[in-house]
C-alpha cells in the first residue's frame, strides 16, 4: 500500500520523466522545448529560497549604535560587521585555542595544577588542527603525561570539525582511488597530512587545500585554497541540474583538480551548522593574543575590546549616558516574537512608571537562573556531560559500522537511544506492538513520536519521545498516547498497555517522568512552564538586564530561590490566601485539614496563590526589597561552607535566630510589613493589554530590474476565520401551509405536488394575483373547491405540502468515539452507526475504537468499510471567494451570478456595540473580527456609531475581549456611577468589581437570539467556571438587562484607571 508513504520530489520528476519518455514515442508534438517548458517552469518551478542573510547577527564586539533617518524617521539602528559560522576556518582556529589557554594540567599527587606551556599547546593545536576532537588520555598521550596522576580540567578537547570533515572526505577519495583505507584514528596528524599530501600529488590534484594559515592580511586570507574550498562548500546552492550539483561538481574539477566521481565525495561533506558570537573581523584582532597565551578576556582586552558588552570599567561606567526612556524592540529584532512581546510589555510598564513617579535610581530583578552551585554538584553535572559526550561518541561508532550511516545527525542519535529503551519490551513499539527489526530503524516506516504531541505540550526532551510506526504516528495525530490507545484499542487494549507500562516502570526500562506521559491523558496535561518556557524565561531575564542597563547605572539581579526564602522568612507566603479566604469561605469551598504535628490549618479548597494575578506583585514586593547583601550571603552559603568574614558581618547585621533557624529581618517589625503589604495588594489593579488592533500597515518591498518597488499592505492582527474549509449542499425542507389570504405566488410555486400547483396558480391569476379575493371569504376552498380534474371529482386539500431549498455545510469526519451519530447526512449509514453501538450496549468507545481490527461494513460482500462519514458540519457559514475555472474566470450559475465557494466559519468576535433604544432598552450588535477586517479595508469605521440612529438608537459603548467594566454589586451596595473610579483610594472598593471581557457570543436564530457575554474577574488566573463562584469570580452574561448599570474603564500598564466610559 502507498498510503502514509511519503515520496520524494525527485520521485515525482522520475515519473514524470517515464511518463514524457513513453507519450513522446507516440506524439510528435512532446518536443523537447515543451517539456522542458512544461516541467520546469509550470510544474517543478521552484523559487530560489528568499535569503536570510539579514537575520544573521552583528557581531557584539563589532556593533555599534548609529542614527539614520528612515521614511523620514530618525531611527537608531545597530550597524557592523556579521558573525562568523562556526564551520569557518578562522572560527575554528579560534576555538581551538580559546579552549587550550583554558587548559590546565593537572598533577594529582601533589594536588597543583598549571596552565600548558608553549611547546604543549604547539602539539596539541597541531593533533586538534585536523581532528574533530580529542578524549583527556589522547590529549596527555599527545603532551606525553602518561602517567596515571596525571589529569586536565577538560575531559575533551575540541578541535578543527571543518578540517575533520575534509580530511574524512580525502581519505575516502584516496580509498576510491584504489589506495588501501587509512584510519586516521591511529595515526598522527603530521602522518595524515604526509599521507594525504603524497597520494594528492601523484594523482594531481591541489595540495594546497590541505594547510590554512591563519595569520595572512584579509584579502590573501580569503584567497587560500583552503578557504576557498570550504566557501564554495559551505556557501553553495543546488542548481538546477536533475542532481542539483552539478555546476559544483564542474567548479571542484576546474579549480581544484578534482574529476567529478571523485569531487561528488566532497559534494557530500556536512558541515557543522550555526554561527559563532564574534565576527572574522574581530577573530583576526584577537587570534594573535590568544597565539601569545592569552585568555579570551584578556586577549579581548589587548585587541581593544571589551569581552563582554555587558562588562563596561569604571571610567566607561562614569561616562556612560543613560535613556530618559526606553524605545521599543523593533518587529524581529529578536527573531522570537514571544520574547519581544514580553519585552515591549516590560518596556511599556517602565516607560509609564517613569511618567508617574520618575527615572529610578536602581532596578532589582529576578533571573530564570539558580544560585551558584556547590563544588560537587559542579562536579557532578561536569561528569554527566561527560558520560553523555562519551555515550553519544559510543552509539555514533555504533551507526557507522553497524548501519551504515555516514552523517549522524542528533536525531539519529536520540533514535538509537529510544530503540534500546525498548529492548526490555522485545524491541516492539509501546502502542501498537509493532516489532522494529534493526535493519528497519532508520527507515521511513519507523518514526520518533512525541507521547504528548507538540500542539499540546511544547516538551522535546527524550522523556516525551518513543518510536513508533509511521502509519500508528499519523493515525495518532495530536491525541495523547493514552488517549489514542484507549480509543484505538479499547478498554481491553487500554489494560494490557498500562500493564506493560508498569512491568517497564518496575524494571527501570524506562524512567518515571516518561510513564507518567504514557499515562496522560489530554485532562492531565499541565499549564506551567515547561522546558521552551523555562529556556525563554532565562533569555528574557538576560534581555531584560541588558535592555534595563541603558536605562539605570545600578542593576541588581537576584534569584527566585533567593526571592522564596526572604517571603518564609517574612511571613508573606499566606498572605495571598488570607487576601482570598473571606469570600471563599462564603461560599463553602474551604476546609480545615490537620498537618503531621496535628494542628488545624484552614485552606481554600483547590485553591493556590498562582490562581490570583497578585501573587507577582508579592514576588516584586519581595525583590523590592531584596538588598545586595541578601544576594552575597545566600550565594556563598550555598557555594561553600566555610565563611569569610564579609559573610559573618552580613549574617550578624541581617539575620536574627528565631526557634533555633537564621531568618532576614524584616524590613520593618513583621506585623506591621504584613499588614502593609496586604493593604497594598488589595488595591491592585491588575492590566491586562486588550487585543483592539484589526489591521496593521506592512510595507511590502520588491527587487526589481528598475529599483525597489514598496506597496503598503493592511494585514490582519488575527484569525479571519476557522481553518476548516466547508462545502456546501442543497436538502429540502418540507412544511405543510394553509391554503388562505396568507398563500402568495412565491409560496405557491414551491408546492410539491405539479397538479395541485397548477390548480392554485390559476385561480390566484382568475383574481390579478391577489392572495386575499382568490383564496379568503368567499373563495375559501370550503366554500368554493378548488377542483383538480375535469370531472370535479378531486378537490385541494385544506393544507398542501410545499418544498423549500436549504444550504447546508457538511463535512467528513473520521468514526471515532467522539462522533455524533444524528449529525450523520446519510440515513443509511446513520442506521448502521446506530445498529453498531447497540450491538456493543450503547457503549461508543468500544463501538468505534480499535476500527482497523474490527471494521464497520457498509458492504460486506464487497469488502467496503465506513472509516469516515459525512456529517452537518457549521450552522452559518460565509464564503471566501468567488469560483473560477481554469483560465482564471468566475463561473456564473443560470442567473448569470457568480458561484460563491470555499465557505468558513468566521474567528472569534471583535467586539459587541452596546446601544441603548428610543424606549431606554439596551440593543447589542455583534462584530467578527472576519466582518472588522472587511470594514477596515473598505475605509468604513469599525465600530458603526450610527446603527438605527433613524429609530432612536443611541450608542454607549464597545465590548471588546480583555477590556474592563466596572459591576454594580447589589449585595454590599456597591454602584460604580456614584463613586470616583479614578481615585486611588477606592481601588480597593473597586477590586472585587472589576471584571473583563472574556468571550462573546451572539447567535440569531430566526427571532430567537441566543447570547452569551463572560466576564472574569481582573485577578483571576485560571477559567474556574464552578457555578458557586458565578458572580464572584466570573459572570455569564445571558440577557442585557444584566449589563445595566456597568461602567467602562481603561487600566493603564501600571494598574490605574485612566479613563471612564467608552474610549478610542
Amino acid at each position: 500500500s502507498i498510503k502514509n508513504k511519503p515520496f520524494y520530489r525527485q520521485d515525482y520528476l522520475d515519473e514524470f520523466e517515464k511518463i514524457w519518455e513513453t507519450q513522446a514515442a507516440f506524439h510528435k508534438e512532446l518536443t523537447p522545448e515543451l517539456k522542458k517548458e512544461i516541467r520546469d517552469i509550470i510544474i517543478f518551478y521552484q523559487r530560489p529560497l528568499k535569503s536570510k542573510k539579514g537575520l544573521i547577527s552583528i557581531c557584539e564586539l563589532e556593533q555599534k549604535k548609529e542614527k539614520v533617518i528612515i521614511e523620514g524617521k530618525e531611527k537608531e539602528i545597530l550597524i557592523g560587521s556579521k558573525v562568523a559560522p562556526k564551520s569557518s576556518p578562522m572560527y575554528q582556529e579560534f576555538r581551538i585555542w580559546q579552549n587550550l589557554n583554558n587548559v590546565l594540567l593537572i598533577d594529582t599527587e601533589i594536588n597543583e595544577s598549571r596552565p600548558l606551556d608553549e611547546e604543549e599547546k604547539a602539539l596539541l593545536y597541531n593533533e586538534l588542527s585536523v581532528r574533530a576532537k580529542l578524549s583527556e588520555t589522547e590529549a596527555l598521550k599527545t603532551i606525553n603525561k602518561k602517567g596515571k596522576h596525571w589529569d586536565l580540567n577538560f575531559k575533551e578537547l575540541e578541535g578543527n570539525r571543518t578540517q575533520a570533515v575534509l580530511f574524512e572526505c580525502y581519505n575516502r577519495i584516496i580509498t576510491q582511488t584504489g589506495h588501501e583505507e587509512c584510519n586516521f584514528k591511529k595515526i598522527s596528524a603530521e602522518d595524515i597530512r604526509h599521507y594525504v599530501a603524497t597520494i594528492f600529488k601523484n594523482l594531481g590534484f591541489n595540495t594546497d587545500i590541505l594547510d590554512f594559515n591563519p595569520s595572512l592580511e584579509k584579502h590573501e586570507l580569503e584567497k587560500q585554497p583552503m578557504y576557498q574550498l570550504w566557501h564554495l562548500l559551505y556557501s553553495y546552492e543546488s542548481d538546477k541540474s536533475r542532481t542539483g550539483n552539478e555546476s559544483l561538481l564542474n567548479k571542484l574539477e576546474a579549480n581544484f583538480g578534482f574529476p567529478q566521481e571523485y569531487a561528488s565525495v566532497l559534494a557530500d561533506a556536512t558541515f557543522e551548522d550555526d554561527y559563532g558570537n564574534i565576527s572574522v573581523k574581530a577573530i583576526r584582532k584577537i587570534l594573535p593574543h590568544l597565539h601569545d597565551g592569552y585568555d579570551y578576556s584578556e586577549a579581548c582586552e589587548r585587541a581593544g575590546y571589551n569581552h563582554s558588552v555587558r562588562s563596561l570599567t569604571k571610567e566607561e561606567l562614569a561616562q556612560k549616558v543613560y535613556k530618559d526612556r526606553l524605545d521599543l524592540l523593533p518587529k524581529n529584532s529578536l527573531r522570537n516574537p514571544v520574547v519581544e512581546k514580553i519585552l515591549n510589555q516590560m518596556i511599556n510598564v517602565i516607560n509609564a512608571i517613569i511618567v508617574e513617579y520618575g527615572k529610578p535610581d536602581e532596578i532589582r530583578i529576578e533571573m530564570a537562573r539558580e544560585l551558584k552551585s556547590s563544588a560537587a554538584k559542579r562536579e557532578e553535572r561536569t561528569k554527566s556531560i561527560n558520560q553523555n559526550a562519551a555515550e553519544n561518541k559510543r552509539i555514533t561508532e555504533i551507526l557507522q559500522t553497524e548501519f551504515g550511516l555516514s552523517y549522524i545527525s542528533r536525531n539519529d542519535i536520540v533514535k538509537y537511544k529510544l530503540y534500546q529503551e525498548l529492548e526490555a519490551n522485545g524491541f516492539k513499539t509501546l502502542y501498537s506492538n509493532t516489532y522494529i527489526p534493526k535493519e528497519k530503524l532508520f527507515s521511513k516506516d519507523f518514526d520518533i513520536e512525541h507521547i504528548v504531541p507538540k500542539a499540546r505540550l511544547f516538551d522535546d526532551s527524550f522523556g516525551n519521545k518513543t518510536i513508533e510506526a509511521r502509519d500508528v504516528n499519523l493515525a495518532k495525530s495530536n491525541k495523547t498516547a493514552f488517549d489514542f490507545v484507549k480509543e484505538k484499542y479499547g478498554e481491553q487494549g487500554i489494560e494490557e498497555y498500562k500493564k506493560k507500562l508498569d512491568t517497564l516502570l518496575k524494571e527501570n526500562a524506562i524512567s518515571s517522568g516518561k510513564y507518567k506521559k504514557l499515562m496522560m491523558s489530554e485532562a492531565d496535561i499541565p499549564s506551567d512552564f515547561i522546558n521552551r518556557d523555562l529556556r525563554n524565561t532565562q533569555y528574557i531575564a538576560r534581555k531584560a538586564y541588558e535592555i534595563l542597563g541603558e536605562l539605570v547605572k545600578t542593576i541588581t539581579p537576584t534569584t527566585g530561590k533567593i526571592t522564596d526564602r526572604l517571603r518564609e522568612d517574612w511571613q508573606l507566603i499566606d498572605v495571598m490566601k488570607e487576601l482570598n479566604f473571606e469570600k471563599y469561605d462564603r461560599l463553602g469551598l474551604t476546609e480545615v485539614i490537620e498537618d503531621r504535628d496535628g494542628r488545624k490549618i484552614k485552606r481554600i479548597k483547590d485553591w493556590t496563590k498562582r490562581n490570583d494575578h497578585r501573587h507577582h506583585a508579592m514576588d516584586a514586593l519581595t525583590i523590592a526589597f531584596t538588598k545586595p547583601s541578601y544576594i552575597q550571603y545566600l550565594n556563598n552559603l550555598n557555594a561553600r561552607s566555610d565563611k569569610s568574614g564579609s559573610i559573618y558581618a552580613i549574617e550578624t547585621k541581617e539575620l536574627h535566630r528565631e526557634n533555633n533557624t537564621l531568618r532576614f529581618n524584616a524590613p520593618m517589625p513583621l506585623n506591621e510589613f504584613r499588614k502593609e503589604a496586604k493593604r497594598h495588594l488589595s488595591a491592585i489593579l491588575v492590566s491586562i493589554k486588550a487585543k483592539n488592533k484589526v489591521m496593521t500597515q506592512n510595507v511590502n518591498k520588491i527587487k526589481t530590474k528598475n529599483g525597489i518597488i514598496k506597496k503598503v499592505q493592511l494585514t490582519p492582527r488575527g484569525a479571519l476565520h476557522n481553518e476548516t474549509i466547508y462545502g456546501t449542499k442543497m436538502r429540502p425542507i418540507i412544511k405543510m401551509v394553509k391554503i388562505g389570504a396568507a398563500l402568495d405566488e412565491a409560496t405557491i410555486n414551491k408546492v410539491s405536488s405539479p397538479t395541485i400547483r397548477e390548480a392554485l396558480l390559476k385561480r390566484l391569476n382568475e383574481y390579478s394575483g391577489d392572495a386575499k379575493k382568490a383564496f379568503a371569504g368567499k373563495n375559501a376552498i370550503t366554500k368554493n373547491p378548488i377542483y383538480l380534474n375535469a370531472e370535479h371529482t378531486k378537490t385541494a386539500p385544506a393544507m398542501v405540502k410545499i418544498v423549500e431549498w436549504e444550504m447546508y455545510y457538511p463535512i467528513r469526519k473520521l468514526i471515532t468515539p467522539d462522533l455524533k451519530i444524528d449529525k450523520v447526512i446519510d440515513n443509511g449509514i446513520k442506521e448502521i452507526l446506530k445498529k453498531r453501538l447497540k450491538e456493543f450496549g450503547g457503549d461508543a468507545k468500544k463501538a468505534f475504537s480499535n476500527l482497523d481490527e474490527c471494521p464497520i461494513y457498509l458492504d460486506e460482500e464487497k469488502n467496503i468499510t465506513l472509516k469516515r462519514v459525512s456529517i452537518e458540519g457549521v450552522l452559518s457559514a460565509i464564503p471566501v471567494h468567488t469560483l473560477k475555472n481554469h483560465a482564471g474566470k468566475e463561473i456564473k450559475d443560470e442567473d448569470g451570478k457568480a458561484v460563491l465557494g470555499d465557505y468558513v466559519q468566521t474567528s472569534n468576535n471583535h467586539h459587541v456595540a452596546i446601544y441603548q433604544d428610543a424606549k431606554g432598552n439596551l440593543q447589542d450588535n455583534v462584530i467578527s473580527f472576519f466582518e472588522a477586517a472587511e470594514r477596515k479595508s473598505q475605509n468604513v469605521p469599525i465600530v458603526d456609531k450610527n446603527l438605527n440612529r433613524d429609530k432612536g438608537w443611541h450608542f454607549l459603548y464597545t465590548m471588546k475581549q480583555n477590556e474592563y467594566f466596572v459591576f454594580p454589586n447589589e449585595e454590599t451596595g456597591f454602584v460604580p456611577s456614584e463613586i470616583d473610579l479614578m481615585d486611588e483610594n477606592n481601588y480597593e472598593m473597586i477590586s472585587p468589581n472589576l471584571f473583563r471581557v472574556q468571550t462573546m457570543s451572539r447567535v440569531d436564530y430566526g427571532k430567537t437570539i441566543i447570547r452569551e457575554y463572560v466576564f472574569r474577574n481582573h485577578l483571576e488566573t485560571i477559567l474556574n467556571d464552578n457555578l458557586k463562584l458565578k458572580g464572584l469570580v466570573f459572570k455569564k452574561i445571558k440577557s442585557l438587562k444584566a449589563l445595566e448599570g456597568i461602567v467602562k474603564v481603561r487600566v493603564n500598564a501600571i494598574g490605574k484607571i485612566v479613563a471612564v466610559g467608552e474610549y478610542d
